[in-house]
């Protein structure tokens, strides 16, 4: 179909006003051929509208504000309906730090730069993204900057909402089937449980090394007064004998078992992975926990690693797509351009889907993709100079 019949389907599908459709289809249908900084001024140069034009339509209020998340779910959709990738998925949030220059930028503050492994002055980019399970696609859905003025809530308080609408809004797909909520440990906040598992979802994160967690007492209680033994000591992660092994390679251990954690006051199931050495020495060892007790422990190992394929979408939409190069100082005109931004990575996806004929085998390729796209628009330049534009398929 190509990029361009592909956006046209996804605006098509998508309730939008013809001047809304209109802009989109201008602008994205050149998102990816231009290279360099993918700013307004930018591509103004490659698309037939104004920078000045850009930047009001990133600015809109919400009457007349594109629908980011209708447009965002349309490639999923598309994609689950054409038999691409199988509708079993799960929702990974994670947070990115975005360098921005200058002082008046909306919410400017210190975050923690994973690039540089320290705190820096920047902006903070908080994404939900849908992966599919079985071959690991993943589609950015939602977009939402950190906040940091004196009025503005906690961070896990603004990470908890934005997960409570965007679970209310999947409700609205049930075509989805979603096995579970995944995040890096800095989410394995009592909140953040709790609104998951409100919506009736698990959540598999990450525990500290040093986490407190006891032992479920199982054995006789005594006849005597007083409550019953509910817990039977602590976890110490140097001596794992009272937990199930699982599986073991030359470098790696698979232990398990159900536990209480004290910080979350709830029942998990917690997978330590041991690291070994040749001589079968731990050499360190990571803790993950899941609060479905009944999820087997291969299944808690594979859905956190496939968390890990969000990190390469913040990749290309640094590297390739200028997430970055966002000339604009309100926050609602940052979140409209990585919705911009996310929206050309997705129709980008669904072209590479659709060419490889699902996601099996399928090695995808952003820079690729933008430098088939910069010599297609090349090529069309050069016949519409030379009077050929007849040709533009051959």
């Amino acid at each position: 179909m190509g990029l361009v019949g592909i956006l046209q389907h996804v605006l098509q599908a998508v309730e939008l006003r013809k001047t809304q459709r209109n802009f989109l289809a201008v602008v994205l249908s050149v998102f990816l051929a231009v290279p360099g900084r993918l700013n307004a001024l930018n591509l103004s140069r490659y698309a037939s509208c104004s920078d000045r034009t850009i930047l009001r339509w990133l600015h809109r209020d919400d009457e007349g504000a594109v629908p980011w998340w209708s447009l965002q779910m349309a490639p999923v959709t598309t994609a689950m309906q054409s038999g691409l990738i199988s509708p079993l998925c799960i929702l990974a949030i994670e947070a990115s730090f975005h360098r921005k220059s200058g002082k008046k930028t909306a919410h400017l503050g210190s975050f923690w730069n994973g690039c540089a492994t320290r705190v820096e002055r920047g902006i903070e980019h908080s994404c939900c993204a849908l992966i599919e399970v079985q071959h690991r696609q993943i589609f950015p859905i939602h977009a939402r900057q950190t906040r940091t003025d004196p009025e503005a809530p906690g961070r896990m308080e603004q990470i908890t909402d934005q997960l409570e609408e965007v679970l209310l809004d999947l409700r609205a797909h049930p075509q989805i089937e979603l096995a579970a909520i995944v995040a890096d440990g800095d989410y394995a906040n009592i909140s953040v449980v709790e609104t998951v598992t409100g919506h009736g979802f698990p959540l598999v994160s990450k525990l500290p090394r040093n986490a407190t967690l006891k032992y479920l007492y199982a054995g006789e209680h005594v006849k005597r007064r007083g409550r019953k033994k509910t817990f039977d000591g602590k976890v110490d992660f140097h001596d794992l004998r009272r937990f199930e092994g699982v599986c073991e390679t030359p470098t790696q251990r698979l232990l398990t078992q159900v536990v209480w954690g004290c910080h979350g006051k709830r029942k998990l199931r917690v997978v330590v992975i041991q690291q070994l050495d040749p001589t079968g020495t731990v050499t360190g060892y990571a803790v993950l926990c899941s609060t479905a007790v009944t999820m087997p422990a291969h299944e808690v190992v594979a859905l956190y690693q496939s968390r890990f394929e969000i990190k390469l979408v913040f990749r290309d939409e640094k590297q390739f797509l200028g997430s970055q190069d966002v000339q604009v100082r309100s926050q609602q005109g940052i979140e409209a351009h990585w919705n911009m931004v996310m929206l050309a990575l997705n129709l980008a996806r669904l072209e590479a889907l659709q060419a490889a004929g699902g996601g099996q085998g399928l090695v995808f390729s952003l820079e690729d993709m933008k430098r088939r796209a910069y010599n297609a628009l090349l090529a069309q330049v050069i016949l519409s100079n030379l009077g050929l534009e007849a040709r533009f398929e051959e």
